[in-house]
Formats: structure tokens, C-alpha cells, sequence
């Protein structure tokens, strides 16, 4: 036990410089780009936030493409790391590019590479079998077509991995800054500090919320070339019904679209007790998405359709 409370504390801790230890790539230009990246678009139509709540966030993601240095990086398994990474350091992490746990069942490759836990560490990691969920029902889980057969894969984290982090399994934002816990980590930021969000790492005057709601890196300026064909664009506007319409632009794909990712958070505010709630959805896009728009209605109508919920592309 005394172990692994000495490996969970070096994940609380390692948190801290995720971004550095994710972005820990040399001899790249990060102010050049060759061309303007291929690019998608992103329309809900007809949101309205659950009775007694408001709009508080939205978040989308292409989880399967990395920015970093002026370049976009391909990540297989969707998880926040980009394939060259996985690769390149397997011999320490022997992580594979094909899962987002590829080492240790409960583990996201992410979380053990942000924290440093190499090969060796990772013999201590353990999830029991009741942390394999997530209380907070703020995981995605999703049939991979591209491996028929296979367990279900998971973005998100598991109460395991909440616990060992020292977050609260039964919330999605624990530091209640408005991120949810996972994006914190993808976006380079430390889930448990909540002021990290609303400052601004590269000193550009660009807060580090705005940066992760870009898809870009924090800790890189957003005035570059490259960071500035990079990031998205949001705009919503207020229907004559009172229902809510968000327009998210300029989101970088490859593949001409095959198999990338999106995801979506929308999270609201009780008014009268101010509790958060999260609400989420995915989509797999199809090739040929270069240059569309992506067009649906929002999807959280019932109980049964509040998160986890795939969009379908046509």
C-alpha cells in the first residue's frame, strides 16, 4: 500500500508539468507552416439547457489530431498523444499507438505519460474492478470499427484514475473552473489547480481556457502563423424560440477526415445551487469532410441521451 500511495502522489504531482513533458519536441519551427490546414466545421442547432440550468461551456475536439510546433499530428488512439510520441518513446512507456490504455487496464496511456510513470512504475498501477467505471459519467466509451471485436474503447478517466490523481470520482470538474477534469489534461493544465485556467502560460494575453477551447497549445504563443490557422472558431447565437445555435469553425482534420474523432462537452449551471452537469457526445467522420459542415441537433432531449452519445455522420 505504501507504494502505491507513493505512485499516486507522483501523479497528483507530475501533473503540474504535463504540458512540457507533452510538448518536449525539438527542432521544429513555431512560427512556419507550409500550407493552411485541411479543415472541417461544426453546427448544433436547437440547444436549450436542461430546466433550472443555463449554458455555461461548450468545448469541441478533434481528438485524433495533436497541434504542437507549427505542425498537426496524427494520434491513432485518439487519446492526446500523437502517434511520433507513443513511438518514440515506447522503449520507456511501451505504449502502443493503437489503444488509449495500451499498458495498464484502467490507465489512460495519457495520464502514465504526463506523470512519468515508465515501464517499471507501471507494474504497481492496479484498478479494481469497481473503479473501472466512472461515477461522474463523464467518460466516452465507443465500439472502434477499426477493430471489429475488440472491448470498448475509453477516452476519459476512470475512477482509478480520478482517485490516484487525488480528484473526486463523483464530479467532472473538481477544481470547478469549468473544464471538465479529462480536457484539462489533454489542454496541458493541472486538474486540481483551479487558477491555471484564466492565466496565461505563453504570456500572450490568451487564456489558458481559451487556448484549450482552440485546440492549441497553452504554453505556445496563439499569435503564430501556425497557431493562428490552428485554432477554432466559436460563435453562438440565440434563436427567436429561445433556443441557442453554436457555430464552431476552422477545426483541423487529416485523413481528408477518415476516422477523426469530434467531440463535444456542453456543460450548464443550476441556478439555484449552482451544480455543474456535463452533457457529451462524439461523432467518427467519414472522408470527404474537407471543407463541410458537420450539422445536427443538440442532443440531450431525455435522460437517456444526457452524455455519450453518437452523432451520426452522413
Amino acid at each position: 500500500m505504501k507504494i502505491l500511495k507513493s505512485v499516486s502522489i507522483i501523479l497528483s504531482l507530475a501533473l503540474c508539468s504535463c504540458a512540457q513533458n507533452q510538448e518536449n519536441l525539438t527542432g521544429l519551427n513555431v512560427s512556419s507552416l507550409a500550407a493552411p490546414p485541411t479543415i472541417t466545421n461544426v453546427k448544433i442547432q436547437n440547444y436549450k439547457p436542461q430546466t433550472g440550468n443555463v449554458f455555461q461551456n461548450i468545448f469541441v475536439s478533434n481528438f485524433s489530431v495533436k497541434a504542437s510546433h507549427g505542425q498537426l499530428q496524427w494520434s491513432t488512439a485518439r487519446d492526446g498523444l500523437p502517434d511520433t510520441i507513443k513511438t518514440s518513446s515506447v522503449y520507456t512507456y511501451g505504449f502502443s499507438i493503437n489503444s488509449p490504455e495500451s499498458v495498464v487496464t484502467g490507465f489512460a496511456d495519457l495520464v502514465l505519460y504526463n506523470a512519468g510513470i515508465n515501464l517499471t512504475q507501471q507494474n504497481l498501477m492496479y484498478c479494481a474492478a469497481n473503479q473501472m467505471g466512472s461515477t461522474s459519467n463523464d467518460i466516452i466509451s465507443y465500439n472502434d470499427s477499426r477493430s471489429p471485436g475488440s472491448p470498448l474503447s475509453t477516452l476519459g478517466l476512470r475512477d482509478c484514475e480520478k482517485s490516484y490523481i487525488g480528484l473526486n470520482p463523483n464530479t467532472f470538474d473538481f477544481n470547478k473552473n469549468g473544464i471538465p477534469d479529462y480536457l484539462e489534461i489533454r489542454c496541458g493544465l493541472n486538474p486540481l489547480n483551479s487558477n491555471e485556467a484564466f492565466v496565461s502560460t505563453a504570456g500572450d494575453g490568451v487564456a489558458n481556457i481559451d487556448k484549450c477551447k482552440m485546440n492549441i497549445p497553452i504554453d505556445e504563443s496563439a499569435s503564430t502563423s501556425a497557431n493562428q490557422q490552428f485554432a477554432y472558431h466559436y460563435v453562438h447565437a440565440t434563436q427567436p424560440d429561445g433556443s441557442m445555435t453554436f457555430n464552431v469553425t476552422n477545426i483541423p482534420i487529416l485523413n481528408d477526415g477518415q476516422d477523426n474523432f469530434l467531440v463535444f462537452y456542453i456543460t450548464e449551471t443550476n441556478l439555484t445551487t449552482n451544480a455543474t452537469s456535463l452533457y457529451t457526445a462524439y461523432a467518427i467522420l467519414k472522408s470527404g469532410y474537407s471543407g463541410r459542415t458537420l450539422q445536427f441537433d443538440y442532443w440531450a432531449k431525455t435522460p437517456a441521451t444526457f452524455t455519450n452519445q453518437q452523432i451520426l455522420v452522413p
